[in-house]
C-alpha cells in the first residue's frame, strides 16, 4: 500500500488518541470536581452551626427560667405562709418576688425571641438541606457520567493502541523514525494533505514533480517549507 496513505492512516489514529488523552483529562476534572457541593455543605453545615447555637441558649434560658420559678415558689411560700410576722422581712420577700417575676418575664421574653428565630433557622436549615441535597445529585450524576466516558474512552484507547500497533508493523523503521519526529516537532501534524497544488498545513505551492511522485507514494516527501510529509 502507498506509504503516504499508511502515515495519514496513523496520524489520524494518533489525533484520534490525542482527542482521547483530552477528554480524559476533562473527565477527569469532572469526575474530581465536587467545588459546588462542597460550598452547599458548608453553607448547610453554618446554617446548621446556627441553629444549633440557637436551640443551646433556648435551653439555657428554660434552665434558669426554671430555676427562677421554682425560687419563685419557694419565695411565696415563705411570703403567704403566714409564719413571717416581721414587716420588713416581709417587705424584702416582696422585693425579691417582684424582682424574680421581672426576671421571669424577661426570659420569657426572650425565650420568645428565640424560638421565633429558633423557627426562622429551622427553615433556612431544611432550604439549605434541600439545596445541598440537590446539589449532591447533580455532583453524583455528573461524576457517573464522567466514569462511564472514562469507561468508554478505556475502550477505545485499547482499540486504538492495537490498530496503532498493526499500522507500524506495516511501516519500515526510517520511514517511522522520520514520521515520529516530525510528529513531535510539528504538534503531531507530521503529514499534510496536497490541496489544490499546495501544502494543507503552510500553504507552500508544490511543485507538478513532486505531486506526481507523491502519488506514486512508494517514497516520503517532504514539504519544502515546512517539512512534512506530502499526501495526495
Amino acid at each position: 500500500m502507498n506509504v503516504t496513505v499508511l502515515l495519514t492512516e496513523l496520524q489520524n489514529l494518533d489525533l484520534h488518541s490525542q482527542e482521547n488523552d483530552r477528554a480524559r483529562a476533562d473527565a477527569e476534572k469532572q469526575y474530581a470536581d465536587s467545588a459546588a457541593m462542597d460550598a452547599a455543605r458548608a453553607v448547610l453545615e453554618r446554617a446548621t452551626t446556627q441553629l444549633a447555637a440557637l436551640e443551646h441558649s433556648l435551653r439555657d434560658l428554660e434552665l434558669e427560667t426554671g430555676g427562677l420559678s421554682d425560687k419563685l415558689v419557694q419565695v411565696n411560700e415563705r411570703l403567704y405562709s403566714g409564719r413571717i410576722t416581721n414587716a420588713k422581712e416581709l417587705a424584702d420577700l416582696n422585693d425579691e418576688e417582684k424582682a424574680l417575676q421581672k426576671r421571669k418575664r424577661e426570659l420569657e421574653d426572650r425565650a420568645l425571641s428565640l424560638m421565633e428565630k429558633i423557627e426562622a433557622a429551622q427553615n433556612d436549615v431544611q432550604t439549605k438541606r434541600a439545596a445541598f441535597e440537590e446539589r449532591s445529585t447533580q455532583t453524583n450524576a455528573q461524576r457517573l457520567r464522567a466514569q462511564n466516558q472514562l469507561r468508554q474512552l478505556d475502550a477505545s484507547d485499547a482499540e486504538l493502541a492495537q490498530q496503532r500497533a498493526d499500522l507500524r508493523a506495516r511501516l519500515d523503521a526510517p520511514t517511522l523514525r522520520v514520521y515520529d519526529q516530525l510528529r513531535a516537532a510539528k504538534k503531531g501534524r507530521a503529514v499534510a494533505h496536497i490541496k489544490n497544488a499546495a501544502c494543507s498545513q503552510c500553504g507552500y505551492a508544490v511543485p507538478a514533480g513532486l505531486i506526481s511522485r507523491v502519488k506514486v507514494g512508494s517514497e516520503l516527501v517532504l514539504c519544502a517549507n515546512c517539512g512534512r510529509v506530502l499526501a495526495p
